[in-house]
């Protein structure tokens, strides 16, 4: 009885600069509709994983072979992928537009790809969806993967997501009623802190409140520490970092821009 014996196609990593500490993005690849019959029809199976997806071919002949003649008999020109993620903060801590809803759209002919350690690096076009449910797309045409099966080489795929700036803000909360003067926020980073101004919380609190001169990037795990000082000791060593829950967008004069509130008790 023979096995059936099979061949990796292609494989698409993800990358994200959110995570900083050896972790990867748990994204599903989903075949479209008429992808996934075509796949079932023509024995191809895909590989989840985290990080990315693999798919592979169950045909005894040469890969590039076996593609052509699936183009010349079937007119299949490409395979669509959906990518999905099941945390909600996915596309808090990305870099996707503030405005809108949207999607990530990928193609492996787009002109704008470049190649990187034998990668090819999918270039990302946003496209406004309001009714999108998948966080991106991945089109994969047949032509490119006989082209450079043809050639030789292995198909690698790679996708870079970034993560969204945002601006950290600190809000001072004086709950034992001791008196704070000349505070101030210093950081072994050299960002610098605007204030203290005060500010009525939604809960009528009283607060001081400091906000970033720069917007920081995201990252599951900081990298840059602040410390709160009063009359330039440390009376708070390591203020707490930003969630992606406590995040909200702010309009300024020039810009709209994301936002971190954090709050601390002194």
């Amino acid at each position: 009885m023979s096995t059936t014996q099979y061949q990796l196609v292609f494989k698409i990593d993800v990358n994200h600069a959110y995570f900083n500490g050896g972790e990867e993005p748990d994204l599903f690849f989903n075949p479209s509709v008429s992808s996934n019959q075509s796949f079932k029809r023509l024995n191809f199976v895909v590989n989840g994983r985290k990080g990315g997806m693999d798919l592979f071919a169950g045909s005894p002949f040469p890969l590039a072979d076996y593609l052509k003649t699936i183009v010349l008999e079937t007119g299949i020109e490409f395979f669509d992928f959906d990518i999905l993620s099941k945390d909600t903060s996915f596309t808090t801590y990305t870099d996707f537009p503030i405005d809108g809803l949207g999607l990530l759209k990928y193609s492996s002919d787009d002109k704008l790809n470049h190649t990187e350690n034998e990668m090819t690096v999918l270039h990302p076009i946003f496209e406004s969806d309001l009714y999108a449910s998948a966080i991106g797309m991945v089109r994969v045409s047949l032509k490119d993967l006989i082209a450079t099966l043809d050639a030789g080489r292995s198909v690698h795929f790679n996708i870079n997501f970034n993560s969204r700036s945002i601006q950290w803000q600190y809000h001072i909360i004086n709950y034992r009623g001791l008196p704070l003067t000349d505070i101030s926020i210093a950081s072994d980073s050299g960002i610098h802190f605007s204030g203290p101004t005060e500010v009525v919380l939604e809960n009528n609190q009283t607060a001081q409140q400091f906000d970033s001169n720069v917007l920081i990037p995201f990252r599951q795990n900081p990298e840059h520490s602040f410390d709160l000082l009063m009359g330039g000791k440390i009376i708070v060593k390591g203020l707490p970092s930003p969630s992606p829950l406590g995040v909200y967008p702010l309009e300024t004069d020039s810009e709209k821009i994301m936002v971190a509130a954090m709050y601390v008790n002194v």
